[in-house]
């Protein structure tokens, strides 16, 4: 079950230093070329985004569809910030609410009630959510300890292209380009491809965090569909994905997953802190019955 809320709660925030300003002598042509050819490339473009209290803005929205007959959906949607250290993300501030098919479940609406979650320097902090009426007195947030910073949980985008390596490794299974719009104040080229769940999982930290395991079998060729819009500057700007996951031998069911992600503000200010002490609780001080469904969203489209 803690994998459960660790996987549905997310985390995300960032911080960068201003290099200083030098003066230097006139570049060659060849290294105008290799600047050029640097500027050009998203990785790039991204690790300069690597710095102490610099981050992106992220809001998300998903929609997780059941087919035939039970083709009910919940919708999330989460936002908040993510902050950047030398090497990548480091910590997050992330919101994240939920729109239900079952307005008369009180059960499910508990599990499913809003939620903050702070995550820093391998541990998340959750305020709100399935336990909320669990903690004890005066304390507002559970803390979950991990090994791994993850964006990504079964409601959440599954591509983070926060990642370097998994950006790279995304887009080189490009298949089309075309003119993406403008987002963030940028025009963009969005690429388009497909990748699969085992791909992710060689090169995706948040993903091995998600699944526990390496996917085998059906899992491990399961098409993940993407968009990812680069700006003129060569840094995402949106990423849409989907994929649908079989749930048969649980509940008889096909769900499909559709996350658009938006990223702006690049460059943003961030400073992220763990909440006070003394409003912090562990889970073997929560209160009361703690026992959930071990498919919570399963439950939803069972049937």
């Amino acid at each position: 079950m803690r994998r459960i809320i660790a996987t549905l709660t997310g985390a995300t925030m960032a911080a960068l230093i201003v290099p200083t300003l030098v003066t230097v002598a006139p570049a060659s042509a060849k290294a105008v070329r290799t600047t050029q050819a640097t500027a050009a490339d998203p990785v790039s473009a991204l690790k300069r985004q690597f710095r102490t209290h610099r981050g992106v803005k992220l809001a998300e929205n998903t929609k997780i569809v059941g087919e035939g007959k039970k083709n009910r959906a919940i919708f999330t949607r989460r936002s908040g910030v993510l902050e950047f250290g030398r090497t990548g993300l480091v910590a997050s501030d992330l919101t994240t609410k939920f729109s239900l098919p079952l307005p008369d479940s009180d059960e499910l609406k508990g599990l499913f009630t809003p939620s903050r979650t702070l995550s820093l320097k391998g541990v998340s902090y959750t305020s709100g959510g399935v336990f909320a009426e669990s903690m004890p007195e005066g304390k507002k947030w559970l803390r979950t300890p991990g090994d791994t910073l993850s964006l990504v949980s079964a409601v959440q985008q599954i591509i983070s292209t926060v990642e370097p390596g998994t950006l790279r490794t995304t887009l080189a299974h490009t298949r089309a380009k075309r003119p993406g719009g403008t987002w963030d104040g940028t025009r963009t080229t969005v690429h388009s491809g497909t990748i699969t769940l085992a791909e992710l999982f060689k090169v995706s930290p948040a993903v091995r965090t998600l699944l526990g395991r390496k996917p085998t079998g059906r899992s491990a060729t399961l098409p993940v569909t993407w968009k990812i819009y680069l700006g003129s500057d060569q840094l995402v700007r949106r990423v849409v994905s989907s994929y649908t996951e079989s749930t048969r031998g649980l509940n008889s069911t096909e769900l499909t997953y559709v996350n658009d992600t938006r990223y702006t503000g690049w460059g943003t200010k961030v400073t992220i802190k763990a909440p006070p002490a003394d409003q912090v609780a562990d889970f073997d001080e929560l209160i009361g019955d703690t026992t959930q469904p071990e498919d919570p969203i399963g439950e939803i489209f069972k049937g």
